[in-house]
């Protein structure tokens, strides 16, 4: 692709090389497309304003041919505007050949004179772009217009307007329209620099200062009108101007001479043609004085939007005062107000007068892109679409989003930097209703279940905003999940992954029914559609299962258990003491701690099976979005909706909303009020908020992404005064490294989460669901259970393997697990669940302790490595004692007589 395709879809366009050519084009981005030519003049050189000036300019400026070759080429095109405008006028007043012919060549040398003088004016005080908006609209009217009603009147019913009248009239039209672009040129041109970072007041002051300026100017040269003297003073606002341009006092000597000159030679009252042309460039002098002077000093005050404003009223309201002593006062005043009207609301008017004809326009380039759809060869026409050069048009562009999801469809690569484009534009509603079509495309395009669990990686759910955002992250949910039940290593795990799949799938039909919302009627399609397929596959995957007569496993590893899985097992001791501590009328915080991987994720899971009605789990976990988010505001929102879910979830309660847009301003005041509510919706009941993963916190203030004062303070604030919550952190930590919070967590009870007993044990591996077809013998479960000492996650990790290789049996053995069958899965177990122990050996324990387990570990199955043994082999008694703590503390060896042992053999052996 060439650059020139590149930059199709971008503010950064080439200009052309051709000079007619690209003139047009300047002229065009200065009015539709201002962001194209700030980006232009940074190509040029970055450190050159986007409104420059020519009196600002360095000297080393002045001899970059590529800035002169943009001044030039920014009033080439004004003749050829100026002749089509002059041709049409002709035209409609039925003109004949030959007078609009005269008419031509008359208005272009008076018009080109009057602008070029002006725009020059504007140039050098006020700069280039502003220059060209003013210089088009006055050279237009002053050199087209005036020769058209040339002898001509206009009648309002009874109301005559004579030939001097109606000129006068047109000049304070001019004046008004030529100030008002020049406001929509300079704030198009200087977004950053506006009115956003001064005050209101601030931005009225400037405004109110400029008009005034301009009034006093007006009646100023109106007062001394005849006075050489007092003529020239004129020139020294605008020279006053210059030096604050350029900061160099004889530039701004030189240019207030020349505005002052022609306004004091012409109060001599030569005669003929002289005076004609001199009194041209007075009042043309005057008005650039009347327009610099408020701009200048309102932009420094107030900004550039203030200024252009500041001058737009103000060399308007100038020129009314100035020719207020006429006898056509009634004529200038409203015509001059209409053209300081027109000027300002230009940006508001020209979209809704343009809208018809750019939907015409837009029409004709779909309706010629379907046809080029056929031709893999041709780019499309959608890069002339209004949306990429109309920079004002902030009115929807009827059928743009079906535009661009047909582009998409059929020139991708180019359709995707169309959909960058417009994602920052006015027209970024359609970008996002062409990535929800886009995306609903690619849900329906999901006929298998492998592509189902595939397409959440594809779907922008988490870059929209609106009423789509909600439905494509429930879409993208249930994805991942399907993607997960594919990962169960058993059939009869994944058939109960499919299950709650489907049943989210009928909870979002059933939303999807009720609702009134516009893109409900889109997807329920999609979602009956997923639906069915997700229980063909189910249905598909029992089918096999009976016709192999195969043992269906249980046992769910590495990943915590959810309520819906039936495995969970014991822990009933646990829920009521944290029951207890709940009712506890001293609010104290509760720590859950235990080894990882001893199923404190999955007690907290469950816990609202274990708990009373009346306590409404609140479950967070801390690895996920919410320490993902960039801020504290990101961080309460996902805290939040973490809240929200889990409450839903576990009670069917409904918490009240929380939005992105309401943590904006001040986060902690409005989580607090929305805390307010919920206490509200809790009613008599008590919500336990469980922070799981808690230590995660730590990483996140060592990386400084939260206040750490600020976040555990919001938590000791929620433990003392909010008595409808309990929190409840959890976290692998051990007690010691606990401590550093103590001051925020007064008086914590801690719950230790440790190893199943024996009889929740063998309920786990004899029992783990109603129905379960696999017998042990006596010994084969006690050998289970010595080997793992009741660790949860090793006893489904090795029955898991203890299934797996009864289900490669022939049928007549595969119902009973004997000894032999245990011993056989044990290699197997510690192959599959090498990230496991690894995670002990590389993130658990330092070397110190690396060496002690692995001495231990060479003493045998269930051996003992004797204290004077330990001393001997490690010649620091500091080192080894204080080993030995850490390793007992993360409960991986316990005393054993005169020496030490690991807790779980298992473990032993892998470090053998």
């Amino acid at each position: 692709m060439s650059q020139v395709e590149s930059d199709s879809y971008s503010n950064s366009p080439i200009l052309q090389d051709n000079l007619v050519l690209g003139s047009f084009r300047l002229l065009f981005w200065l009015f539709f497309h201002p962001a194209a030519w700030n980006n232009h003049i940074k190509q040029i050189d970055l450190t050159i304003r986007p409104d420059f000036s020519l009196t600002e300019l360095p000297r080393y400026q002045w001899k970059n041919g590529r800035l002169w070759r943009v001044i030039f080429q920014s009033y080439l095109a004004w003749p050829f505007v100026v002749t089509a405008i002059v041709i049409l006028l002709g035209r409609l007043a039925n003109q004949s050949a030959q007078t609009i012919l005269i008419n031509v060549v008359l208005g272009i040398s008076l018009g080109l004179a009057i602008s070029v003088t002006v725009g020059l004016a504007s140039s050098v005080a006020l700069g280039v772009p502003v220059g060209i908006s003013v210089s088009l609209i006055v050279g237009l009217f002053g050199g087209q217009l005036l020769t058209l009603i040339e002898g001509q009147v206009l009648t309002f019913g009874n109301f005559t307007l004579s030939r001097v009248g109606l000129e006068t009239a047109v000049i304070g039209l001019a004046a008004g329209l030529s100030g008002g672009l020049a406001f929509g040129v300079a704030l198009g041109i200087t977004p950053n620099e506006g009115n956003s970072s001064y005050s209101l007041i601030r931005q009225i002051s400037g405004v109110v200062i400029g008009i005034l300026i301009g009034i006093g100017g007006g009646l100023f040269a109106s007062f001394f009108q005849g006075n050489i003297i007092a003529s020239f003073l004129l020139g020294l606002p605008f020279g006053l101007v210059i030096f604050l341009r350029s900061r160099s006092w004889r530039r701004g000597l030189v240019g207030g001479l020349l505005v002052a000159l022609p306004v004091g030679i012409y109060q001599l009252q030569l005669n003929g043609t002289v005076n004609n042309l001199l009194g041209t460039l007075a009042f043309l002098a005057l008005f650039c004085s009347l327009f610099a002077v408020p701009y200048a000093l309102a932009e420094r005050f107030a900004g550039a939007g203030a200024g252009a404003l500041a001058g737009g009223l103000g060399s308007g309201a100038g020129i009314l005062f100035f020719l207020g002593n006429t006898e056509v006062l009634f004529q200038v005043v409203w015509f001059g107000l209409a053209g300081i009207l027109l000027g300002l609301t230009l940006a508001w008017w020209r979209p809704v007068v343009m809208y018809p004809f750019l939907l015409i326009w837009n029409n004709v380039l779909n309706r010629l892109d379907e046809g080029r759809a056929q031709d893999s060869g041709k780019r499309p026409l959608f890069r002339y679409h209004s949306a990429f050069w109309d920079e004002y048009q902030r009115l929807p562009l009827l059928n743009l989003d079906s535009y661009l999801t047909f582009v998409l469809k059929n020139w991708p690569i180019e359709g995707e930097k169309a959909l960058a484009y417009l994602s920052s534009s006015h027209q970024r509603w359609a970008a996002q209703s062409a990535r929800i079509e886009l995306d609903a495309q690619q849900l329906e395009g999901s006929k298998t279940l492998t592509l189902l669990g595939q397409v959440y990686a594809k779907l922008s759910a988490g870059e929209l905003e609106g009423l789509a955002s909600p439905l494509l992250r429930s879409f993208s949910r249930i994805s991942q999940d399907a993607e997960a039940a594919q990962q169960q290593e058993s059939a009869y795990n994944q058939r109960l992954a499919l299950n709650a799949v489907e049943d989210r799938l009928d909870g979002l039909l059933r939303e999807l029914t009720r609702s009134s919302e516009p893109y409900a009627l889109r997807f329920h399609p999609i979602a009956e559609q997923w639906r069915q397929l997700v229980a063909s596959e189910s249905l598909s995957l029992a089918e096999e299962a009976e016709l192999k007569q195969e043992i269906d496993s249980p046992y769910i590893i590495g990943v915590p258990l959810t309520e819906q899985q039936e495995i969970f097992v014991g822990r009933t001791d646990i829920s009521a003491r944290i029951e207890q501590l709940i009712l506890d009328k001293r609010q104290p915080p509760l720590l859950l701690y235990g080894q990882r991987r001893v199923g404190k994720t999955s007690l907290l899971n469950n816990l609202g099976r274990l708990l009373p009605s009346t306590i409404v789990p609140m479950f967070v976990d801390l690895q996920g979005p919410a320490t993902r988010s960039k801020d504290e505001a990101g961080f309460l929102y996902n805290l939040a909706r973490s809240m929200t879910r889990s409450a839903e979830r576990q009670r069917r309660l409904s918490l009240p909303p929380l939005t992105k847009d309401d943590l904006l301003d001040d986060p902690f005041t409005c989580f607090e009020d929305w805390l307010d509510e919920v206490d509200e919706t809790l009613e008599s009941n008590v919500a336990l908020l469980m922070l799981d993963e808690f230590e995660v916190l730590e990483q996140m203030f060592e990386k400084g992404r939260f206040d750490e004062t600020v976040i555990l303070g919001m938590i000791r604030h929620l433990i003392q005064h909010r008595l409808k919550f309990k929190v409840l952190l959890s976290g692998s930590h051990t007690l010691k490294e606990f401590q550093r919070w103590s001051s925020y967590l007064i008086n914590v009870q801690v719950i230790h989460v440790g190893y199943l007993s024996e009889r929740e044990a063998f309920q786990l591996i004899e029992s783990p669901v109603v129905g379960y077809q696999l017998k042990y013998s006596p010994d084969a479960i006690q050998r289970l259970f010595d080997l793992t000492a009741g660790h949860p996650f090793l006893i489904q990790l090795l029955c898991a393997e203890v299934v797996a290789m009864k289900n490669e049996q022939v049928p007549t053995q595969r119902r009973l697990a004997t000894l032999e069958d245990v011993n056989t899965a044990v290699p197997h177990a510690i192959e599959h669940g090498s990230f496991f122990f690894a995670d002990i050996e590389k993130n658990q324990v330092d070397l110190v302790g690396l060496e002690i387990l692995r001495f231990i570990a060479k003493q045998g199955e269930f051996g003992a490595a004797k204290r004077a043994q330990l001393v001997e082999y490690f010649p620091s008694l500091l080192e080894l004692e204080n080993g030995l703590a850490d390793l007992q503390s993360r409960e991986l060896i316990t005393q054993a007589d005169d020496g030490y042992r690991f807790e779980v053999e298992l473990i032993r052996r892998w470090f053998e």
